[in-house]
């Protein structure tokens, strides 16, 4: 009987995550931004060499922190902190949080965000193991059942300009 209620549960779970997941783009709200919506003034914006601008939309509340993860252009490590190359935190700003980073050279890059709505340091999940406060990834690819292959979220980046990249939060 436990065993059946078990499975019942599990394959209720996964229904919800799956649904979730594939229902997300009829709701999602897609943000229409130009050129000039990144041309913005941040103490971490220096206009040196390899730097990032982003914006990180879908932002609900003006309070914790905004936490950007930077990843090379290689699987291994990516979405996780031993294969971040730099991480930058400030405060939220609803409902776009603007900062940059630099990227140690030029070349490939991806992304990751989320909202630290308490502030305390970590990426929350709930007790599934899943997020628990608002995420994405540089190109916003869709994310079902895993997180994308790094491919899905590499960018360009140069020492002549600023890459810019959007991120909307999950």
């Amino acid at each position: 009987m436990f065993d059946e209620v078990a499975k019942v549960k599990s394959v209720g779970i996964i229904a919800a995550i799956f649904l979730a997941g594939a229902a997300a783009p009829a709701f999602a709200k897609k943000v229409e931004l130009s050129e000039t919506d990144f041309a913005f003034e941040h103490v971490s914006c220096t206009g040196a060499a390899n730097e990032i601008r982003v914006l990180v939309t879908g932002v609900k509340k003006s309070v914790g922190l905004v936490t950007v993860d930077l990843f090379p252009n290689r699987e291994e490590g990516f979405l996780r902190g031993r294969g971040r190359l730099d991480q930058v935190r400030f405060a939220a700003k609803a409902p776009v949080t603007k900062l940059c980073l630099h990227a140690p050279e030029s070349g490939l890059f991806a992304l990751s965000a989320y909202h630290d709505e308490n502030a305390n340091g970590d990426f929350d999940k709930t007790g599934l193991g899943l997020p628990a406060e608002p995420w994405g990834i540089s190109n916003n690819p869709k994310v079902v059942f895993a997180p994308p292959p790094v491919e899905k979220a590499l960018f360009s980046v140069s020492a002549d300009s600023a890459a810019h990249v959007n991120i909307d939060l999950n």
